[in-house]
């Protein structure tokens, strides 16, 4: 039994002719479902790799570059928030030295939440500074990429239930 089908106008189309289509349709929809997918996330310990060799450069530079502004962050376990601990001046002494055993024991807790966030957000922290309750980050990216956001990096921030309080930092000016 053939199924005729009425378009606009009166147009008579029999079902055949539709299921011609089927296939074609199915193809362009998945091709347009796939353009729209995110990004790709760096994967576990390659995202923690990339963290720890970020934070151990003094940036911006030749292959790196940073948001114009600061994010602070405060994470909800106290344990995490004392691993990021650092001030200033050790972070520069830090990346000046550029070397893993340089850092404290505690400091690898502290990147491997960075990397889970870097894995989950595919926002790239750079630390510039770290108390017992918060610290403060620029966002780092490609030098050939373009320029951070920190609204955009704010807004996915702001749904992990790892980070208690995030905010924007408007108290230092470029």
């Amino acid at each position: 039994m053939r199924l005729r089908l009425f378009c606009r106008k009166g147009t008579l189309v029999n079902s055949t002719a539709l299921r011609s289509y089927a296939p074609l349709t199915l193809i362009a929809l998945s091709c347009m479902l796939s353009a729209c997918s995110p990004p790709p996330v760096v994967e576990g310990a390659a995202a923690f790799d990339v963290v720890a060799e970020v934070n151990l450069q003094n940036l911006p530079s030749r292959d790196w570059q940073l948001s114009a502004g600061t994010l602070q962050l405060s994470f909800c376990r106290n344990k995490i928030n004392d691993a990021l601990l650092a001030e200033a001046e050790d972070l520069n002494r830090w990346r000046l030295v550029q070397e893993a055993s340089a850092l404290p024991e505690r400091r690898t807790l502290g990147l491997q939440q960075l990397a889970a966030i870097y894995q989950e957000h595919n926002v790239l922290l750079w630390q510039e500074w770290g108390t017992v309750s918060s610290q403060s980050y620029r966002i780092a990216a490609p030098a050939d990429a373009p320029e951070p956001s920190l609204i955009d990096a704010l807004a996915r921030l702001g749904r992990d239930d790892a980070i208690c309080y995030s905010a924007i930092d408007s108290s230092q000016e470029d």
